[in-house]
């Protein structure tokens, strides 16, 4: 989902931002970019300055969902900071 991120924070990102930015190695990028693609949550267009990627429409609805996911957990993130593994430490939170 780092990937998707960065895109979409951009609305558009050429691969070797993507790559630095969501802290990937080359060969884990192009193929990540490329099953993304395949699965229609990325578009790519070669253009005069190079290839740049966009998020689609369906990408940016699974981005969506999946931030909404991810904010229901990190709001109990802070009781677990400094935790090597928090759940075996941590108290239940309700």
């Amino acid at each position: 989902m780092d990937i998707m991120k960065v895109v979409a924070e951009d609305r558009e990102a050429k691969r070797t931002r993507i790559m630095y930015k969501a802290n990937l190695a080359w060969n884990v990028l192009k193929d990540s970019l490329d099953t993304m693609e395949k699965r229609g949550m990325l578009a790519s267009e070669d253009t005069p300055a190079g290839v740049v990627v966009h998020v689609t429409k369906d990408g940016l609805e699974l981005l969506n969902k999946y931030c909404e996911v991810e904010s229901v957990f990190a709001e109990h993130t802070q009781a677990a900071e400094g935790l090597t593994y928090p759940t075996s430490r941590m108290t239940i939170l309700h």
